[in-house]
């Protein structure tokens, strides 16, 4: 039975039939059914729920995973929440094409640290007890069979954790069918990464805008309902079609983030083509609060989401794109009046997105869309239903008038797969690689199988360095692991036991073998690890927020220098926030990145005074959540650093923003910034050798988004082309966090999280004459080893 709005539960119906005569909504047929039967009666359900999670703190983002089944291709067709608004902040659902074992042996993980998994896409995103999302008849999320979608991954974030003896059983129930859909559904993001929301501001604006078909965005979509998401401060969030041939807005979203959070449906359904722009404004009212506030995963951070849901062609559609940063000022300018203008107040709605879900079953619908007309651009052919119907196709209405003081729109920004600076100025000066569509060449590099494994039991391995010797020195956490109990806040939980095992393994360059082992009952949280021309050990504790250096052999354990303050987090110049790196230049001065929290680069002379610091905040990139391009000089988590041009420039793995930035050593001035498509959104870390005219080698990670395998990736350092990648048996890594390249080129050694593994690689000498890589003779290896020492 179909229950028309005000029928199911009085208030709840009046506030609803509130929201359902403003202006925005007028003229489209909304329908909350409450019991109605399946649309087909092949459906059926399944629930995907947390295992029983224990958030333990504040703000914890938990995952947990459930596989499909690789021979059954399954469409959801509806998504019912099984959460209520006073146990989970939001709840969204990814399609995965791996999810790395070690982390679901627990039944759930931790994801704001290990991230979520490989290759996803976001399928479903709730809050505030918004009801159920009934897809349109003939459209459905794809996954399974042969998809590539192999696992579907809940994440929840959790403001506060549960009372004792709590467990958490949130999630979502899916109504599927394994009939095929006529077209597929997808969810395009528009999210800012970084907005400074100052103290005692009525409004405060982000804008993002994109254009869709030129830089890697899905073309030809179909948009029929929207979500917005922000925390406290958030007012309105807006989003809008751009008409770049007839320079026109047009009004597609407009939503109050303290209402729930459900996917509406639009007021008609808008085709989006190539060449169109989606722009997003989210306003902020910072009236009653007297700090700053950023874009964060806290509570009281502040976020700017707007999810557009859309149909596309079943199969040659995209079903995945976002948008993170404004491209174009001038659109932002020119933007409706109203724009920034909230929603008339609703109390009742607000009171329903707190506290317990009532309404778990309701639900939108929206207008059929089966006889539709999906027009698809492709090379060589196109795509039309036959006898298509194109009344969905509604030219967008005016609602101002776009105009920018010239007759021409700016030129849609071309992503490039590489990018390099000059070294005298801050404008880009681009080397794009060629864009084919086809995976980077296998390197000459193969793996050495079980080198170093035999006689080790590893814990979580952070961190490996190369001696002059050229045997290996390894950091790793023993029994210790870093899961959502183990900080609180900024601050470690356990303050009074070190790791007792011993966290740093010299292991032989040729065997693998322990020669020496050192560093029990010292460290609390291993990250990274460097050697300098001495021999000398520089660590990083992201527990103790410290940097030590220790002489060659690790002496009787006792450091040289000590820099950060015992467990004490801090940004001025005797603390740090979660160190994470170390780079020594030849003449003792040296780097350390400033890693989880600061975001700051800093440089020291050798006895350990600070010289300059450089880099600011671009933002949270949430586990790969990372939408265009950040600033150059800016860090979302610098990870790891490395040396590079003879030590003229350092290098800094920008974790989150998917990248490697380079800085003159000197000063600490932007030099160049690679950064590939094939790496995806984490770039974890990155090694640096002379040999072949110089190399760059670097290990991207896990993510939110794209299918990317996990790989090592070989650049060319003068021409930032990229080479060539390899990976275990070419099956990729599964969680890697640094890499190390020795001084000749010739050896390479990966540490992952998760399987605990050390790797090594060496050049094959019987690689085809087509590898990117010429494995260099006696005199060429003898001559690049002193011309990195010498320099």
């Amino acid at each position: 039975m179909t229950v028309m709005v005000g029928a199911a539960v009085p208030w709840l119906g009046a506030a609803l039939a509130v929201l359902l005569t403003l202006p925005r909504a007028c003229g489209y047929d909304f329908v909350l059914p409450r019991g109605q039967p399946s649309p087909s009666s092949d459906t059926y359900t399944k629930n995907y729920t947390m295992p029983g999670a224990v958030p333990k703190v504040n703000d914890a983002y938990l995952c947990t995973a459930f596989s499909l089944d690789e021979n059954v291709e399954e469409w959801v067709v509806k998504f019912d929440p099984l959460a209520s608004a006073n146990r989970a902040h939001h709840m969204l659902l990814f399609g995965c094409s791996d999810v790395d074992q070690n982390l679901m042996k627990n039944g759930y993980w931790d994801c704001g640290h290990h991230g979520v998994c490989m290759g996803g896409r976001i399928m479903y995103a709730w809050a505030k007890n918004a009801p159920a999302t009934n897809l349109p008849k003939g459209v459905g999320f794809r996954i399974g069979g042969k998809t590539g979608i192999r696992y579907l991954t809940l994440q929840i974030h959790y403001s506060k954790p549960l009372p004792e003896g709590v467990n958490d059983h949130s999630g979502v129930r899916m109504e599927m069918t394994q009939q095929e859909q006529k077209y597929k559904a997808g969810i395009y993001l528009l999210a800012s990464g970084f907005t400074d929301i100052p103290p005692n501001t009525e409004k405060t604006h982000a804008d993002m805008n994109c254009v869709i078909g030129t830089t890697g965005e899905p073309t030809d979509i179909y948009l029929f309902a929207y979500r917005v998401h922000a925390h406290v401060l958030g007012t309105v969030i807006s989003g809008y079609l751009f008409d770049s041939a007839k320079k026109e807005y047009t009004e597609i979203a407009k939503g109050n983030p303290h209402w729930p959070q459900a996917f509406y449906p639009m007021s008609q359904i808008f085709h989006v083509k190539t060449s169109d722009i989606l722009h997003a404004r989210c306003t902020w009212n910072s009236t009653t609060r007297a700090r700053h506030t950023y874009i964060g995963s806290t509570a009281g951070d502040e976020m700017c989401n707007l999810y557009l849901m859309y149909y596309t062609d079943r199969d040659q559609g995209s079903e995945t794109g976002g948008c993170g940063y404004e491209n174009f000022p001038v659109i932002t300018h020119n933007l409706p009046a109203d724009s920034d203008v909230p929603l008339p107040p609703n109390p009742l709605l607000e009171e329903h997105a707190q506290g317990e879900n009532t309404q778990k079953e309701t639900a939108y619908t929206y207008n059929a869309v089966e006889d539709s007309s999906v027009e698809l651009e492709k090379k060589g052919h196109s795509r039309k239903d036959p006898q298509p119907d194109n009344r969905y196709q509604v030219k967008p209405a005016t609602f101002s008038t776009y105009d920018d003081g010239s007759s021409n729109l700016p030129q849609s920004p071309q992503v490039p797969q590489g990018r390099q600076m000059n070294h005298d100025t801050l404008e880009p000066v681009l080397s794009q690689a060629p864009k084919d569509n086809k995976p980077p060449k296998q390197s000459a590099y193969r793996l050495i199988r079980n080198w170093g494994q035999k006689e080790v039991r590893y814990g979580q391995v952070v961190a490996v360095g190369i001696d002059t010797h050229g045997d290996v020195l390894v950091f790793h956490r023993g029994e210790r692991s870093w899961d959502g109990s183990t900080f609180i806040g900024n601050n470690l939980r356990d303050k009074v036991n070190p790791i007792t095992q011993h966290t740093l393994l010299l292991l032989s360059k040729d065997a693998g073998s322990i020669l020496h082992k050192w560093g029990d009952n010292f460290f609390f949280m291993p990250h990274g690890l460097t050697l300098d021309k001495e021999d000398n050990i520089w660590v990083t504790d992201v527990g103790l927020h410290q940097v030590f250096k220790f002489p060659a052999g690790y002496g009787h354990g006792q450091p040289l220098l000590t820099l950060g303050t015992r467990f004490e987090s801090g940004s001025d110049n005797t603390h740090f926030c979660k160190p994470t790196g170390v780079a020594v230049l030849q003449s003792g001065e040296f780097f350390i990145s400033d890693g989880y929290c600061n975001s700051r680069v800093l440089k020291f002379s050798a006895d350990g005074k600070l010289l300059f610091q450089f880099g600011k905040s671009s933002g949270s990139g949430l586990g790969g959540l990372r939408l265009g391009t950040a600033t150059p000089g800016t860090f979302s988590i610098p990870h790891a650093l490395t040396l590079a041009d003879n030590d003229k420039e350092v290098c800094v793995a920008d974790r989150e923003n998917g990248r490697v930035q380079c800085f003159a050593a000197a000063s600490g001035k932007f030099v160049r910034l690679f950064q590939y498509d094939d790496w995806g959104s984490r770039l974890f870390s990155a090694a640096y050798t002379p040999a072949f005219g110089g190399r760059l080698f670097a290990v991207n990670g896990p993510q939110m988004f794209g299918s990317h395998q996990i790989s090592v990736f070989e650049v060319d350092y003068n021409s930032a082309k990229l080479l060539g990648s390899f990976s275990p048996n070419k099956q990729g890594f599964s969680n890697p966090h640094d890499i190390a390249v020795s001084a000749d080129g010739y050896d390479i050694y990966v540490v992952e999280i998760g399987p605990n593994k050390l790797w090594k690689f060496s050049l094959d000498e019987s690689s085809p004459p087509t590898t990117t890589t010429q494995k260099p003779n006696l005199i060429r290896r003898i001559s690049n080893f002193f011309s990195l020492i010498l320099s």
